[in-house]
């Protein structure tokens, strides 16, 4: 009798197994995930735009020339978030990205904002899904540097350690936020399930509340458009 419990339960067990394999292989299917990539990329709002051409409009009579630059910025940006994002690119690409966009809001925040770079152990050839890292500094600025009137450094880390790229951004954490703070929960819920629909269980994203900071890791294999070749 025992015999015949143990073999139904590893049966029962196995079905399960064998369903959860089904629903799961579904669910990363090509079709599906590019569907959801592209559902996912759509959600996402380049709201600072709309900040910057005012930043850009004070500038023409003053300092034309960087009136000029922050236009072609603005324009490159808007042809990035345009575009298909479904597709991985350099992380050396995002990283320009996330420059003209901190410049523009640099620009209209003046020395509100400060930026520290840490780069010296970046792979600026890891492959990394567009717009990864721009909504969450997006994010920084706007719950971290613009509810405070005093100064605000936006920190960037990122790193190659055992087999994965690390990124670590930081910005200031104020309790007093308000409705500020809610607002980062969809921008991290989207690029948590982008890191998934790419990198499966080798892609993470956490987020926590430290000593008056407020921090994101995100952690993805490193591969590279000649090892994915």
């Amino acid at each position: 009798l025992g015999i015949i419990r143990a073999g139904g339960f590893a049966l029962l067990l196995t079905a399960l197994l064998a369903g959860y394999f089904h629903l799961r292989n579904r669910a990363f299917s090509p079709a599906l995930a590019e569907a959801r990539l592209q559902a996912l990329q759509a959600r996402i709002r380049p709201h600072f735009l709309y900040n910057s051409i005012n930043a850009v409009l004070s500038l023409i009579r003053s300092d034309p020339k960087q009136a000029e630059t922050a236009l072609l910025d603005m324009a490159d940006l808007f042809r990035v978030l345009m575009r298909d994002n479904r597709e991985l690119v350099p992380l050396a690409d995002e990283l320009e990205l996330c420059r003209q966009y901190l410049g523009l809001e640099k620009l209209r925040l003046s020395d509100r904002l400060s930026v520290e770079w840490h780069l010296n152990n970046m792979p600026g050839d890891a492959l990394v899904p567009p717009l990864m890292l721009q909504p969450l500094l997006e994010n920084a600025v706007y719950h971290g540097i613009e509810p405070s009137s005093a100064p605000g450094v936006v920190s960037i880390n990122i790193f190659l350690k055992g087999g994965d790229v690390h990124a670590i951004l930081r910005n200031p954490y104020r309790a007093e936020g308000g409705r500020h703070h809610a607002g980062n929960k969809m921008a991290l819920a989207n690029i948590r399930e982008r890191l998934k629909l790419h990198f499966d269980a080798e892609g993470a994203l956490e987020s926590r509340v430290r000593d008056a900071t407020y921090e994101v890791r995100i952690r993805i294999p490193y591969r590279t458009a000649k090892s994915a070749s």
